[in-house]
């Protein structure tokens, strides 16, 4: 096939294609929550009911006191910081569950206690705050999590001989029975979920300096384990780093580190794995080109949205993915960097929202601002076969052969960016302030580095001012 003829059947398929979908994420509105003179940190949060809970270690009189605020969507706080009266471990993470009446806050204090303190949807402290574990690892902040089932909560965390324990925890803050013993190895980077009838725990095991094994272990509700540690990665790569865990209700997926092609950066790597424990396929949710780090993984019945920090342009990612394991349309930014600082935080979901947390950290780790966004369940937008036109929230976004045509309602940063089906960025177009109005540019078909792309499925992704918009095209060569 001639080059010739190569570019005429690229421009003609991708016309056609263009027309057929298009795909919109939608807006949401980023909001200050604990911001001010105070250094403040946040990596939990959840919707209720009728109400958000975001967990806040730090406030003006230290940054290691427990505190929560009450939100509300899209942008709302209501009434004032809540004060547990306890200190917590920087930058151990204070973790937050709802259990349908009220929420459980959890974090570990400098005695390796972990405490817990509940909360109404009215911002009232429930009783008063109660011991989960006692003698747990004070090596680093509290790596472990927590979970609630149809009617009692479990916790799992590291103790001071390393290994994995869990505790049964009912409603009312009572201790049911004793902590178990769930790893037969030593254990970091932990996170844990529930499938409707067990838990699953996943951590990294302990070995000095080849910290490369992550395992698994069920869990069911009475606080017994279900068969015995498996293994869910045993590759040749380093995975020290945190993990994050959801469920679908047939499978689980679990984000998790690896430096597989760099000695230097990290790739965030998704395992599917169905609740009878057998390991499926792999994904990559983000590569080492943008050294991701710090995930969280959640459900909203329908798809995943997983989140992570990025070291290359210091700033916050989402993406969704379908139980399947297919990304849907491209990653996008819910918090940027502000003046130098780099958002680190995460994403629950209940009563119908994702409710993201981050936390804006100078590069020493102080002079924190706590931030939050409501983004709501993923919707896609179908265009009309036959029309090449694409209106997301007053983006245009049109295709004529290797013409791209964009309409912005209103001066800003646009970006313009290629990606392939991976979510990995092949070129940009543009990126800088342009105009509202009218704009156009043709795209070669090459990559940044100028090399002809493959045949195959690629995603033009606009984005300006928090709105979206992204059209398929394929290439045929």
């Amino acid at each position: 096939m001639s080059k010739k003829m190569s570019i005429w059947l690229m421009t003609a398929v991708v016309c056609y294609l263009a027309a057929a979908t298009a795909i919109a994420q939608a807006k949401f509105t980023e909001f200050p929550i604990a911001v001010g003179r105070d250094s403040t940190f946040s990596t939990g949060a959840v919707y209720g009911t009728t109400t958000g809970l975001v967990a806040i270690l730090g406030d003006t009189l230290s940054q290691y006191n427990v505190t929560a605020q009450l939100v509300y969507p899209p942008d709302s706080l209501i009434g004032n910081r809540i004060s547990v009266g306890r200190t917590g471990v920087f930058p151990g993470g204070v973790v937050v569950v709802f259990d349908g009446a009220n929420y459980l806050l959890a974090w570990k204090e400098n005695t390796g206690d972990i405490n817990g303190q509940f909360i109404n949807e009215t911002g009232n402290l429930v009783g008063s705050y109660f011991t989960i574990a006692t003698n747990t690892s004070t090596e680093g902040p509290w790596s472990g999590g927590m979970a609630f089932n149809d009617t009692t909560y479990f916790g799992v965390f590291a103790k001071a001989d390393t290994h994995l324990y869990g505790q049964r925890i009912s409603k009312s803050g009572i201790l049911l029975g004793g902590q178990v013993q769930i790893s037969n190895n030593h254990a970091r980077d932990i996170s844990l979920a529930y499938d409707g009838t067990n838990y699953l725990a996943a951590w990294v095991e302990v070995i000095s300096d080849t910290d490369k094994d992550i395992y698994g272990q069920f869990i069911n509700k009475a606080g017994s384990l279900v068969g015995t540690n498996f293994l869910i990665d045993g590759g040749p790569n380093y995975s020290d780093n945190p993990t994050a865990l959801a469920c679908d209700g047939a499978r689980y997926l679990l984000a998790y580190h690896e430096t597989p092609d760099t000695n230097t950066k990290w790739t965030l790597m998704g395992r599917f794995i169905t609740t009878s424990g057998t390991m499926e396929e792999s994904i990559v949710i983000c590569d080492s080109t943008k050294d991701p780090g710090f995930p969280s993984i959640s459900f909203d019945g329908d798809h995943y949205l997983a989140t992570w920090t990025q070291s290359v342009d210091l700033t916050l990612m989402g993406q969704f993915w379908t139980p399947a394991g297919v990304p849907i349309d491209v990653p996008f930014i819910i918090f940027n960097s502000v003046g130098g600082r780099i958002p680190f935080g995460g994403c629950g979901f209940g009563g119908g929202w994702f409710l993201a947390v981050g936390s804006r950290l100078n590069f020493s780790g102080t002079d924190g601002d706590v931030y939050g966004a409501f983004i709501p369940k993923y919707t896609g937008v179908e265009g009309n076969p036959g029309s090449d036109k694409f209106t997301v929230e007053s983006l245009k976004l049109t295709v004529a052969g290797n013409k791209i045509n964009y309409q912005l309602p209103q001066n800003g940063v646009a970006s313009l960016k290629v990606y392939n089906l991976l979510g990995q960025e092949v070129r940009s177009l543009v990126n800088e302030f342009k105009s509202s109005g009218a704009h156009s540019l043709q795209w070669n078909g090459c990559d940044a580095s100028n090399r002809r792309v493959s045949s195959g499925v690629y995603l033009i992704r606009l984005e300006s001012e928090r709105l979206s918009a992204t059209a398929k095209m394929v290439v045929v060569r």
